[in-house]
């Protein structure tokens, strides 16, 4: 009679913290634990001219991401000085299941003078793309979450051209220079609020850019822990 009683509780139990409305799971997409330190993350590529290439097809100088390590922990360093290069990972997931996505970032040197709505400066210290899906042609819907110098949070900043991606201010401002920021958005209702439909239900992959090339200044920025998960209030709905 113990021993079944005891198997009853335990079974109680587990089934309550499963069906538990609190509970939340996640996935990491990339923490940059498995890259070496100093040297390109692991599984990414770079675009050029359109094209996804391997690190290998890079000159010396011409992709300014390295994995760096501090207190034991890796994160992605971006360096730029008028490179304009963006990185990619085709790493996928269902945003039905996991709506939200969580990452940090850290801004130590913000571009000069950008401005994200202004022709010719239109950069951004740091970046992150989230890309729905691919047409036929080639062509990505993407929303460029981007931490902007002046434009303020949660704007929404459309350009014109089909390779352009709508950006989204997840973060605004100079004056958290060299804090790490926690940003967490609901991607699937923000998706919703953007285009004015439901999003696919599966994403086509994630970029990162940092770049100064408009403003012909630097930017210096760091990512990491870039997460999915199922639930989460977010920012910008």
């Amino acid at each position: 009679m113990h021993i079944v009683l005891l198997s009853f509780l335990t079974l109680v139990s587990t089934l309550t913290s499963f069906y538990s409305p609190n509970s939340q799971t996640t996935i990491v997409l990339e923490d940059f634990q498995s890259s070496v330190t100093g040297q390109f993350p692991k599984n990414w590529g770079w675009i050029d001219n359109l094209k996804v290439r391997p690190i290998k097809d890079a000159k010396e100088g011409q992709v300014p991401y390295i994995v760096q390590e501090e207190n034991g922990n890796k994160y992605l360093h971006a360096d730029d000085t008028g490179q304009a290069v963006t990185i990619v990972s085709d790493k996928k997931w269902n945003v039905k299941k996991y709506p939200c996505i969580r990452w940090r970032w850290r801004v130590h040197q913000f571009p000069i003078g950008a401005d994200e709505r202004v022709g010719g400066k239109t950069d951004s210290p740091a970046s992150l793309y989230i890309t729905f899906y691919v047409s036929f042609f080639g062509v990505p819907k993407s929303i460029k979450y981007i931490w902007s110098n002046v434009n303020p949070e949660c704007d929404v900043i459309r350009k014109g051209g089909a390779f352009k991606p709508v950006m989204a201010v997840a973060e605004s401002g100079t004056t958290k220079r060299g804090v790490w920021i926690t940003e967490t958005i609901n991607i699937y209702e923000h998706y919703k609020k953007v285009f004015g439909e439901y999003p696919p239900d599966e994403t086509a992959g994630m970029a990162i850019r940092t770049d100064s090339d408009g403003t012909d200044s630097r930017a210096i920025a760091d990512y990491d822990d870039i997460v999915v998960l199922s639930e989460c209030d977010g920012k910008c709905r």
